[in-house]
C-alpha cells in the first residue's frame, strides 16, 4: 500500500514540524502571525492527508460510501480499523480542516492552539490503529 504509506509520512512530518511549536504560549502563539501560519498549515494538511488515507482504504475495500470527509472516518470505526477514541478526534479535525480551508475568515486561534497542545498523540494514534488494524492485514 505505498499510496497509504505516502500519506502517513505526510501525517508524520507535519505533527513532526508543528512539535517544534509545542512548548509555545497562548500569548506567544497570538502574537506571532507566521508561527499562526505555520501551526495552521501543517494541521491543514496532516488533517488532509488523514483524509486521504481513509479515502484510499474505504474505495480498496468497497466500503459503503461516506458523507464527507467527517464521514470517512466513521466508515473506518464501523469497519474496526480505527477505535471510537479516534473518531472522536478526528470528526472535529475534519470540521477544523474545513474551517482553515473555507472558512479562513472565521478560524478560531484558541481552537488551533488547542489542537497544537492536546492532540498532536491522537495523530499518532490514527496511524498506528491503520499500521496494525489495517497495513498489516494487506500484508498477510
Amino acid at each position: 500500500m505505498e499510496e497509504i504509506n505516502a500519506k502517513i509520512a505526510v501525517v508524520q512530518e507535519r505533527v513532526r514540524r508543528l512539535s517544534a511549536f509545542s512548548e509555545i504560549s497562548i500569548e506567544a502563539y497570538l502574537k506571532d502571525f507566521i508561527t499562526k501560519d505555520a501551526v495552521e498549515r501543517n494541521i491543514e494538511v496532516a488533517i488532509q492527508a488523514c483524509i486521504d488515507i481513509a479515502k484510499v482504504i474505504i474505495k480498496k475495500e468497497g466500503l459503503r460510501e461516506p458523507e464527507g470527509n467527517k464521514g470517512v472516518f466513521v466508515v473506518l470505526a464501523e469497519n474496526g480499523i480505527i477505535s471510537e477514541e479516534s473518531l472522536k478526534f478526528l470528526i472535529p479535525m475534519a470540521g477544523t480542516r474545513n474551517v482553515l480551508v473555507h472558512g479562513y475568515d472565521k478560524i478560531d486561534d484558541t481552537i488551533i492552539f488547542g489542537a497544537l497542545k492536546k492532540h498532536l498523540s491522537d495523530f499518532y494514534r490514527f496511524l498506528k490503529e491503520i499500521e496494525e488494524r489495517y497495513l498489516k492485514n494487506e500484508e498477510a
